[in-house]
């Protein structure tokens, strides 16, 4: 990340809400009232763009980014939000075609901007984007399961699942996305957080997309147990499996919302 501001003073208000809304405190201004990083501000800065995002004339630019290159700000219909995570679901069945390539390659897009515990750059997204890829996976993951002569109870269940026709691990879903961890560059405190924040992102933005999302802890166990089976993923070698989504098109079509109870909320 470079780590540089650079402001066109005079296009700049000398208002100073990018020193007031600084997160670590790393700006102030110059003689002219510009802002400028104070001694030692570079290596404060934690890289959130917050001043070049809230620079009202875009005078701000951060990294040699160009402003007016970035979206204007948007936080879109309340209702249709709201619509949208009341009608997100878990789907558990998925038609046999890939994920079409201009919706992953937006997935891969959005996966830039979940936050993360002081910004760090400490997820790493492993993604499975065919279902030709998918299916060797899963032959290969369950050959390796029948060759285990004590199996948990988890890989137990996944292993008779499957001996009756019943893929328990993958669902038939034609993509998948593994996030993991760098645990030298991540915050403490934020090593579950973080990649959990990225996928509730995606699980909402893919489900925008028409797609099926998953959620499950067979296919996290079963490529946690097996090291041969979680190599398939590539996950570098600073970085630690963390949680795994499935991913792709529904072969069903749910109608309307479930009716939910109200959550246990104490207000103070």
């Amino acid at each position: 990340m470079i780590k540089s501001i650079t402001v066109d003073a005079g296009m700049c208000l000398h208002c100073g809400m990018c020193i007031q809304d600084c997160i670590v405190q790393c700006l102030e201004f110059d003689d002219r009232k510009v802002p400028r990083y104070v001694e030692g501000g570079k290596d404060m800065c934690v890289g959130c763009q917050h001043c070049m995002a809230i620079c009202p004339k875009g005078a701000l630019s951060f990294g040699g980014r160009n402003p007016y290159k970035s979206d204007l700000v948007s936080y879109g219909n309340s209702e249709d939000l709201l619509l949208l995570i009341k009608s997100r679901r878990s789907f558990r069945f998925f038609k046999e075609q890939d994920v079409p390539p201009e919706k992953l390659s937006k997935i891969v897009d959005m996966l830039a901007y979940p936050p993360k515990g002081g910004n760090a750059d400490s997820l790493h997204f492993s993604i499975v984007a065919t279902a030709e890829k998918m299916r060797a996976i899963e032959k290969f993951t369950y050959e390796t399961i029948n060759a285990i002569e004590n199996p948990s109870p988890v890989v137990e269940l996944c292993r008779n699942c499957y001996s009756n026709g019943i893929d328990f691990i993958y669902r038939g879903a034609a993509a998948l996305v593994a996030v993991s961890v760098d645990n030298s560059k991540v915050i403490a405190g934020c090593e579950n957080a973080d990649p959990i924040i990225a996928l509730s992102y995606l699980d909402l933005y893919a489900q925008s997309l028409g797609l099926g999302t998953l959620w499950t802890d067979a296919t996290l166990t079963v490529m946690k147990e097996l090291p041969e089976v979680r190599a398939l993923l590539e996950i570098p070698d600073e970085c630690e499996l963390n949680y795994v989504m499935l991913l792709g098109v529904p072969a069903i079509q749910y109608r309307r919302t479930v009716q939910r109870e109200p959550a246990h909320v104490t207000m103070i």
